[in-house]
């Protein structure tokens, strides 16, 4: 069953694009129009089972390096806080 509410309690859910982003390796990989449900107030995507297949899919072809992709530039920060008691 697909879902009409979104978890903020808020929004409702309509057909959109998002990307998708994913640690590959030592690399990022980016999938960029991928069909899925959008809160109108948050902007949070649900992913369709029909898209999570084709996800697993390029990422598998990626990883395998049967998938051509334009390198982007990308930096990665490690968010450091301090415990709270």
């Amino acid at each position: 069953m697909i879902p009409d509410i979104c978890n903020c309690g808020r929004g409702r859910l309509h057909r959109g694009k998002t990307e998708y982003l994913t640690r590959v390796d030592d690399g990022v990989l980016v999938i960029k129009n991928v069909p899925a449900l959008i809160c109108d107030i948050c902007d949070e995507a649900y992913l369709t089972p029909e898209s999570s297949r084709e996800i697993d899919k390029i990422v598998k072809d990626f990883r395998e390096g049967r998938l051509l992709a334009k390198p982007i530039a990308a930096g990665e920060v490690e968010l450091k806080m301090k415990e709270v008691a």
